[in-house]
């Protein structure tokens, strides 16, 4: 999960993308914000508690932030890479704001502490009545297709009980989550964006897989390593690794619809090795791999064996790797954990 964030975020770091994402989710591909408009923006969260003479700090950091013109007014635009459904997002996405504000209003009250500007309230509070400060949005890019999370705070508040007058004055906290693999606008984006979200929706239908190739073909062929990258490890796509590499390397490269076309193939063979690859590329989302009930028990064990050591490799827990065992193979916990036997 953490390679996902760091590459998310290194692809992001490209204005023109991120531009992109920002004038398709926000203002319906109608292109309000240039690359010459962002700004680079410290993504470390400093939090400072004093009580008494001590002080307390924590230092943590936001997935991608950016200091973004819109007009004559700026806002800080803030990225944050979701491989899983965290159903605490809200609280999380609160807290992560406020410390950005927090952050602001300690610039602006050193500056007036060095003016020696303030007068009664204004003193006491460190800044003036007029002071304003940047916005802070957040969006929050879910690479799978259905976020089952709240999406404000309220949602995560038990209130059942709780008489209305008391609900109204609850202060709420909505997010904004997108769906990648379910995003319906992905044919508004100009960048690449456009083939790594329909690689995130299409990567569990080999048949609209297949049609997306052929269609984004040109653009498939000239994809950038972090696009390669990007795409690779949201989807297990391991056959798009090994094209990148042909492609660094000056070898005969591939064409991608061969290559989608070579991996379904092999995928529906009995029981191999290579049936594992239809698995990582449709099957992972929806927890099933196509091809491999047809296998003989001894192709079928291989490619179960396979399975598992690749994903402890990968790092996944043997816990979340057993789940997938017993969706994919409908296979009970107990013969599951069978196949972590040395």
């Amino acid at each position: 999960m953490q390679k996902v964030d760091v590459l998310t975020a290194a692809y992001l770091r490209d204005n023109s993308r991120f531009a992109d994402l920002v004038n398709v989710l926000c203002f319906g591909g109608k292109p309000m914000i240039h690359p010459e408009d962002i700004r680079d923006e410290d993504s470390a969260e400093l939090k400072i508690t004093r009580s008494g003479d001590r002080t307390k700090t924590k230092k943590q950091y936001r997935d991608l932030i950016r200091r973004v013109a819109c007009g004559m007014q700026f806002a800080m635009i803030c990225v944050e890479e979701q491989s899983y459904v965290d159903y605490a997002m809200p609280v999380r996405v609160m807290s992560y704001n406020a410390s950005r504000y927090e952050q602001q209003i300690r610039i602006k009250k050193e500056e007036h502490r060095k003016k020696r500007d303030l007068r009664g309230d204004e003193f006491l509070s460190g800044i003036t009545r007029d002071d304003r400060f940047l916005p802070v949005i957040t969006i929050v890019l879910y690479f799978g297709k259905h976020w089952d999370g709240a999406r404000d705070l309220k949602e995560l508040l038990k209130m059942e009980e709780l008489p209305s007058q008391l609900q109204e004055l609850a202060g709420d906290y909505p997010i904004y989550v997108v769906e990648a693999g379910n995003f319906p606008h992905a044919e508004q984006f100009q960048t690449d964006l456009k083939q790594v979200f329909g690689f995130c929706q299409y990567a569990d239908d080999k048949e609209k897989l297949r049609a997306f190739v052929e269609k984004e073909q040109e653009a498939l062929s000239n994809l950038s390593e972090e696009a390669y990258d990007l795409i690779s490890a949201v989807t297990h796509t391991e056959e798009l690794e090994k094209m990148k590499k042909e492609k660094q390397t000056g070898k005969e490269q591939k064409d991608m619809c061969k290559a989608i076309d070579d991996m379904l193939a092999d995928a529906r063979t009995e029981g191999k090795e290579s049936g594992i690859a239809e698995g990582r590329i449709s099957g992972i989302a929806e927890g099933r791999i196509s091809g491999i009930a047809e296998g003989r028990d001894e192709g079928r064990n291989e490619t179960i064996r396979t399975f598992v050591k690749y994903y402890l490799e990968e790092g996944d827990s043997k816990e979340c790797i057993c789940q997938m065992l017993q969706k994919m193979f409908s296979i009970d916990l107990k013969t599951a954990e069978k196949y972590f036997a040395k």
